[in-house]
């Protein structure tokens, strides 16, 4: 019963932070500056960063970073939890607006051509009501003012949940799932795709290779990183 009081705290008062549920005072917003302080940065946006050793080998890549560590149980991975299940995906646009300030620092976003977030099938997407990757791409694109791309890459065939699957058994799932529309467009481009959490790389290297044999140059930012 306290757990359904707070999350309706957490829908319709928006001037309480998401985490500690405290009242957030002037120039706060979603979280307080001491829930802030204590987000699990990777602080890790330049070349050779743990998000990039992760995706090494799967597809070929220019940049790549993750905002957070994601650790179950954790205060940040509960957030990034609320933003995709609890239709408060304003949260993913926070997150992202920080990621982007963190990043400004150390050069990117380099020469991206357009933002894509990671597809749903239209199914999930039916179920849900939202893809909670968008706010991502469309908070990076007001920050870097870039067009956000969230039609082109679709996911054309339907796959249930990837979090209890191995690397092969999540490529093997993957297989054949991702198209691209009008690849001709992408040929030269340099592509930033964004998802919530990167956990094996498989998906996001599955997800890569429609645009990738259009010609297309690949970066790519995750919120999370997980263990």
């Amino acid at each position: 019963m306290k757990e359904f009081i707070f999350n309706l705290i957490d829908l319709f008062i928006p001037g309480v932070c998401v985490t500690c549920r405290k009242p957030l005072v002037k120039g706060e917003n979603c979280l307080c500056l001491v829930c802030q302080s204590k987000l699990p940065r990777t602080r890790s946006g330049r070349t050779g960063n743990e998000a990039e050793n992760r995706v090494f080998g799967k597809f070929d890549f220019e940049h790549g970073a993750a905002f957070c560590y994601y650790r179950k149980g954790g205060e940040f991975a509960e957030l990034i939890k609320k933003a995709k299940y609890e239709d408060r995906d304003w949260i993913n646009k926070y997150l992202a607006t920080l990621f982007a300030a963190e990043l400004s620092s150390v050069g990117w976003p380099f020469d991206i051509d357009v933002i894509m977030p990671m597809p749903i099938h239209i199914f999930r997407l039916f179920i849900r009501g939202y893809n909670q990757t968008l706010p991502i791409a469309e908070a990076l694109g007001k920050a870097w003012h870039l067009p956000v791309d969230k039609s082109s890459l679709s996911k054309s065939k339907y796959t249930r949940s990837q979090v209890h699957l191995n690397g092969n058994e999540r490529l093997a799932a993957l297989d054949g799932t991702f198209s691209l529309r009008h690849p001709e467009r992408f040929a030269g481009k340099h592509v930033l795709l964004t998802d919530d959490v990167l956990t094996t790389g498989t998906t996001i290297a599955a997800s890569v290779q429609p645009l990738l044999s259009a010609g297309a140059r690949i970066s790519f930012l995750t919120l999370g990183l997980s263990d």
